[in-house]
């Protein structure tokens, strides 16, 4: 697996690289949930710039969409920035927010093709 996570001021940076397939998003995913500082977050930052979205299925979308629902029970004011070029992985991120807002989650969604503009809009 090819993925970094690490939390800093009240938010979790994740970087895909590589070939990414769904159950790599899905095991990340699972993380951030079960992560101590979960419940501390204010963002999460998607940098998917080194990612090769080319083997994954846009319709696997829902699940991480479903997934992320579930937890913005608990935490609702979270701001959720996608950062991505390649088209795959834009189709991918179009999807994930389509199928999140179609769910009726609280989580702002932004996509955005330069990392810098997705710190700017979380506030670091």
């Amino acid at each position: 697996m090819a993925y970094n996570l690490h939390f800093e001021n009240h938010g979790f940076i994740l970087e895909h690289t590589g070939i990414t397939t769904i159950d790599e998003i899905n095991e990340i995913n699972a993380l951030v949930h079960g992560h101590e500082k979960f419940d501390a977050h204010d963002y999460q930052i998607v940098n998917l710039l080194g990612a090769d979205f080319s083997i994954i299925n846009q319709g696997t979308a829902r699940m991480p969409a479903a997934t992320d629902w579930g937890a913005s029970k608990t935490r609702a004011n979270v701001k959720i920035a996608l950062v991505a070029q390649e088209s795959n992985a834009i189709a991918f991120c179009k999807g994930y927010i389509s199928e999140s807002q179609e769910m009726g989650s609280p989580w702002r969604f932004r996509l955005f093709d330069q990392l810098n503009d997705a710190y700017e809009w979380v506030g670091i």
